[in-house]
């Protein structure tokens, strides 16, 4: 793991119209690490329990269809996962899987919904990114 993230807060779209205070909340509510390539953030049908912001690097989603593993899209920066799954109470609907090497802010259920008490432009851009999401994720591309 890296002692110091490679990125600003700030620097990422989640995060971009928050505060100063904002910021510093969210970084107490936030830890950083570094991932190899090929670890499993989260899997499919397991109980959500972190949500989770790319800072750098690509993380590839899956989910079994019919016995095969059906990819249905990458992440990059600045881009979360596990948001749906917090907010609904929901099993996770993917498996997350470090497709390079990343660099990712990672918090708990209770410091998820920290954040979006503390920053409404977090809760704002999470709401609208989970209302576009499809219902069903084997849809996705």
């Amino acid at each position: 793991m890296d002692a110091a993230p490679v990125i600003q807060l700030s620097d990422l779209d989640l995060f971009a119209d928050c505060t100063k205070g904002e910021l510093r909340t969210i970084e107490s509510l936030t830890t950083y690490l570094h991932l190899p390539k090929d670890r499993v953030l989260v899997t499919e049908g397991r109980p959500a329990r972190e949500f989770i912001v790319i800072a750098r690097g690509t993380a590839r989603l899956s989910r079994h269809a019919g016995g095969d593993e059906l990819t249905l899209s990458d992440v990059g920066q600045g881009e979360f996962i596990g948001e749906r799954e917090l907010l609904t109470g929901a099993p996770q609907a993917v498996t997350a899987t470090a497709a390079t090497d990343l660099h990712v802010l990672v918090s708990s259920a209770s410091e998820f919904h920290s954040i979006l008490q503390v920053a409404p432009s977090v809760a704002d851009k999470v709401r609208r990114a989970f209302a576009a999401e499809p219902a069903d994720l084997d849809t996705a591309a």
